[in-house]
């Protein structure tokens, strides 16, 4: 009876644990224990999809820049605090890649100071988003198009819920991922049915 009861505590534990979410930096971490030395130090993308509840993704893709993988990436998926996938080559759906990942995509990691987490509360001090209640975000962060070298930038999918409480997409960010400035801002508050 004991010995059952000890077991049920110790599964219980172990199922709370692993369906934890991590932000994107933790996920990170996590994900640098699984790959060479050198792709440790060569971030290029964070990525995670909205999920179906909550606010912040459940599950993150952390793609690194590896000299030694195929087609020089390697990405490591982790869902909760747990790695489910990690595999090489163009492994970024969203994209059409015919080269190989640079050294220029990758993302000076000292200089990222707003992690996922910091996303909303970030975009809650404009003004434009006052009576709007964000449900849910999808995030990816990767070097930035202008600015210093191998600075990141957060691009953020927005979403709320509309007058029928379907949740929609209704905005874009672009977030600067060291000083958390928000460089740009679309949003279309009619997808709500706000004015």
């Amino acid at each position: 009876m004991i010995r059952s009861t000890l077991l049920a505590a110790l599964l219980g534990f172990s199922f709370l644990s692993s369906s934890q979410a991590l932000t994107a930096l933790e996920a990170m971490q996590l994900a640098k224990r699984e790959v060479n030395d050198t792709a440790k130090k060569s971030l290029v993308q964070i990525h995670g999809k909205r999920g179906s509840v909550g606010l912040y993704p459940l599950e993150w893709e952390i793609l690194f820049y590896d000299p030694y993988a195929e087609q020089d990436g390697t990405k490591v998926r982790v869902a909760g605090n747990v790695i489910t996938q990690i595999s090489q080559g163009y492994t970024q759906l969203d994209r059409m890649r015919i080269f190989a990942y640079k050294q220029e995509e990758i993302v000076d990691q000292s200089r990222i100071k707003i992690d996922s987490k910091d996303i909303v509360p970030v975009l809650s001090r404009s003004s434009a988003l006052n009576n709007v209640k964000i449900s849910s975000v999808d995030l990816s962060l990767s070097k930035a198009d202008k600015g210093p070298l191998g600075l990141g930038m957060w691009s953020v999918v927005l979403y709320a819920k509309n007058q029928k409480d379907d949740e929609v997409e209704f905005g874009k960010a672009k977030i600067n991922a060291e000083s958390g400035q928000i460089i740009d801002l679309k949003i279309d508050l009619k997808k709500l049915g706000k004015k």
